[in-house]
């Protein structure tokens, strides 16, 4: 078992709560969150938003920092504390505004997304049946049943 601070975390209810962030429903509500965000109403924006204000900037980060606080369990915020727990999303914040961070970021998930498809599987087995229905004394092409 993990301790801190004198309270204990179960490493089944870690596994539980990650299974719930990753499981298809969310997988959905994630890609339709990021679809509507990169195509709005399904059309790609005809000009670039225009420029945030600091003050815009700054009220974007509080209400990041707020939703992101709301979604850590009672539990974890009551072993680390309020403060450190805002520390700690303010960081990922942060580490979030660099652009060659966010390049690796996205590459690790649609890494992530491909190996949960498993397309390589599936090209792999389309790529031997198809190889196999072309080989020349193949009875299926040519008309004759096994």
């Amino acid at each position: 078992m993990l301790e801190g601070l004198g309270k204990k975390i179960q490493p089944r209810w870690l596994e539980v709560q990650v299974a719930n962030l990753t499981c298809p429903q969310c997988w959905v509500r994630y890609l339709r969150l990021l679809r509507e965000s990169i195509w709005p109403g399904g059309v790609l924006p005809k000009y670039p938003r225009p420029v945030r204000t600091q003050e815009q900037k700054v009220a974007a980060e509080k209400q990041a920092l707020q939703s992101l606080m709301g979604i850590l369990p009672d539990t974890v915020v009551q072993i680390l504390g309020v403060e450190k727990c805002q520390l700690s999303w303010s960081l990922v914040l942060e580490s979030l505004q660099q652009p060659l961070i966010n390049r690796h970021l996205i590459y690790c998930l649609w890494d992530i997304i491909l190996e949960f498809l498993d397309l390589s599987a599936s090209v792999e087995e389309s790529t031997i049946s198809t190889s196999a229905s072309d080989t020349p004394d193949n009875p299926k092409r040519m008309g004759v049943s096994p």
